[in-house]
C-alpha cells in the first residue's frame, strides 16, 4: 500500500519508517536504525545489533484547485462572462510502508547486509467535474469549455538490498541496487494532446489503461566516524532509469491510440553531519540535491510535454533525546526549494509536489530488551503555486496543499551485539563499540 498524495522533495519520499520519518528524514550522518539506510545505506555498518524494521504511514492530504476563465478568451467571444471556481481534490487516505531487516552472517564480519522495502516515489489527484471550476467544467459551449475531472496517480515501491562493508571501525563504505516497481496513472493525458476541438482546445486521452512499470538504479554511501563526538556522511542515489510508462488509450472517436511518455527519477545528492558529543543526545543535519532538471519528465520542457520543473536543494535537520533507558523522543524539521515556480502548464495540476517546509515529531518505547515500538506525526504545512495555464486560452490556475500523516511501527532487534572490523581484528572477542548515533541501548 504505497501513498498517494503530494510529498515533501518534490516527488521523492522524504524518509522510510517512523524513527526516520520522525527524524525528518536526517540520517545521511547518524545510524539510528534501519530506516537511516533509506538515504545512506553505509550507516548498516555502524547499528548496534541485527534488527528488523515494519513501519506504517497514513497519509491525511489537503489539496485544492482554483481556476478561472476569462469572458471572451475562447475565439474573442467566448465564453460570455467571466468564470472562476474551487475544488478539493478527494484523495481520502493513502498509506505508506517500510519494511526491512539487518543482518551479519557472522558477529565479527566487516560485511553488513541489508533489504529495504518502501514507497520511494508518492503523487497524486482526483478533482471531481465541477461547473463551478472552469478547467473542471465539460465542453459545453458556449458557456463551458473544461477538461473534465482530474486524475492521477503516481505509486512507486523501492526494493533494495545493500551491502556495507567496514574498512575499519570508522569508516565504512556501502553499495546498493535499486528496483521500483508501481503504477502510474492519468486522466486526462495531458502529455499526450490529441486533435483540437471547433474552438482551437486540445482533446486529451485517457492513460490509465496499463500494467505495472519497473525501473532500476544504485546508491553508494560513507560513513565515517570522526571521533566521539562527530560523524560525517555521504550518499549517491542514482537515477531510477525507468521504462516508458505506455497505455492504451483512444482518439475522441473512439479508435485505438498508444500514448506515453519517458519519465525517469532524479539523480539525489546527499551529505550530512551529526553530533553526539551531549550524552543520550544526537543531532543530525543533511543537505540535499534533486537533479529534477535533467530527469526526463520533469526537467523536460513544456513544449516538449514536460513539467520543466528547475533542480532543487533541501536541508533536513533532526535530533533525538534518550529520556530513560526505554523512552527515546525525536523531532525535526525540513526545508526544500519548490521545483515548481507556478502552474505552467495543467500538466502539473496532476503533480502538486510544492510542499515546502515539514515539522515532524516522535517517541520510542522500548518495551522489552528487544522490541521497540514507535509512533510519530508529521505535518507538511500549507504552500501555493499559481500561473496561466498555456493549453487553454484565458485561463488562469492555483493549487494550495498540505499533507499530515500519522506514523508507527515496530523495531525488533535480535542476536549479539554486534564488533566492527577493526576491533575484531585487534581483538577475537570484540570490544563492544558505541554506535554511531551515540545513544546506547538498553541492556
Amino acid at each position: 500500500m504505497l501513498p498517494a498524495t503530494t510529498r515533501a522533495q518534490g516527488i521523492v519520499a522524504p524518509g522510510a519508517g517512523p524513527i526516520n520519518r520522525s527524524m525528518a528524514g536526517a540520517s545521511t550522518a547518524a545510524a539510528v536504525d534501519l530506516g537511516s539506510s533509506y538515504w545512506n545505506p553505509a550507516t548498516l555498518s555502524f547499528l548496534e545489533r541485527d534488527e528488523f524494521l515494519i513501519g506504517s504511514e497514513l497519509i491525511i492530504p489537503s489539496i485544492h484547485y482554483s481556476a478561472a476563465l476569462l469572458a471572451g478568451s475562447i475565439n474573442g467571444s467566448l465564453p460570455p462572462e467571466n468564470r472562476y471556481g474551487t475544488s478539493r481534490s478527494d484523495s481520502g487516505v493513502p498509506t505508506n510502508l517500510a519494511v526491512g531487516a539487518s543482518w551479519k552472517f557472522r558477529p565479527d564480519s566487516p560485511l553488513t547486509m541489508g533489504l529495504l522495502i518502501s514507497g520511494v516515489v508518492g503523487g497524486g489527484v482526483n478533482f471531481a467535474g465541477n461547473y463551478n471550476t472552469p478547467t473542471l467544467a465539460g465542453r459545453v459551449p458556449p458557456n463551458y469549455f473544461g477538461l473534465g475531472p482530474v486524475y492521477a496517480n503516481t505509486t512507486l515501491l523501492s526494493i533494495k538490498p545493500m551491502a556495507s562493508y567496514a574498512v575499519s571501525d570508522r569508516l565504512s563504505f556501502a553499495v546498493a541496487p535499486v528496483v521500483t516497481t508501481g503504477t502510474v496513472q492519468f486522466n486526462p493525458a495531458f502529455f499526450a494532446p490529441g486533435p483540437a476541438d471547433q474552438y482551437g482546445i486540445a482533446t486529451f486521452p485517457t492513460a490509465t489503461n496499463s500494467r505495472p512499470f519497473w525501473g532500476g538504479g544504485f546508491e553508494l554511501g560513507l560513513l565515517y566516524d570522526v571521533n566521539d563526538d562527530w560523524n560525517v556522511g555521504f550518499s549517491y542515489k542514482s537515477p531510477i532509469w525507468q521504462e516508458r510508462w505506455s497505455f492504451n488509450s483512444y482518439n475522441p472517436d473512439l479508435t485505438p491510440r498508444r500514448v506515453g511518455t519517458q519519465a525517469d527519477i532524479p539523480a539525489i545528492y546527499s551529505w550530512g553531519v551529526a553530533y553526539k558529543g551531549i550524552e543520550r543526545m544526537l543531532v543530525d543535519v543533511d543537505l540535499r540535491y534533486f537533479d529534477y532538471a535533467n530527469a526526463a519528465l520533469w526537467g523536460d520542457s513544456i513544449k516538449s510535454g514536460g513539467l520543466a520543473w528547475s533542480s532543487i536543494f533541501a536541508v533536513a535537520v533532526g535530533g533525538q533525546y534518550q529520556v530513560t533507558d526505554r523512552l527515546t523522543l525525536r523531532g525535526g524539521y525540513l526545508f526544500n526549494e519548490n521545483p515548481i515556480s507556478s502552474v505552467k502548464t495543467i500538466f502539473n495540476i496532476q503533480a502538486p509536489a510544492f510542499i515546502q517546509h515539514t515539522l515532524s515529531l516522535g517517541a520510542s518505547l522500548r518495551m522489552t530488551d528487544d522490541i521497540m515500538f514507535t509512533a510519530g506525526w508529521v505535518h507538511g504545512f500549507r504552500n501555493a503555486i499559481e500561473g496561466p495555464i498555456p493549453q487553454i486560452p484565458g485561463s488562469s490556475a492555483r493549487m494550495d496543499a498540505q499533507v499530515d500523516s500519522i506514523l508507527a511501527g515496530l523495531t525488533i532487534q535480535y542476536g549479539a551485539r554486534r564488533s566492527r572490523a577493526r576491533a575484531a581484528a585487534d581483538d577475537p572477542a570484540g570490544p563492544a563499540p558505541t554506535p554511531a548515533g551515540g545513544v546506547p541501548i538498553a541492556e
